[in-house]
């Protein structure tokens, strides 16, 4: 039945990690910056944002926040 399915070009996905960052005078706004730039990069590629899994945000002339996301993204037929 795998080769059935195979066989026809059923799309399949995969999940792969993308990152982004942002720099703000206020770190809930670097954060969402960062958010916004990774699911950017995730539906740039065809992907659909699965979920945020790390971030981090610091502290130095301004915030620095940096956001990782799974992404799901269809594999060419």
């Amino acid at each position: 039945m795998a080769v059935a399915l195979f066989a026809s070009g059923a799309a399949t996905a995969a999940i792969t990690h993308v990152s982004g960052s942002g720099v703000s005078y206020d770190p809930g706004i670097a954060l969402e910056d960062a958010r916004a730039d990774a699911i950017g990069k995730c539906t740039a590629q065809g992907g659909e944002p699965i979920a945020e899994v790390y971030n981090h945000v610091t502290r130095a002339n301004q915030w620095i926040a940096s956001s990782v996301w799974s992404c799901e993204v269809a594999d060419a037929p």
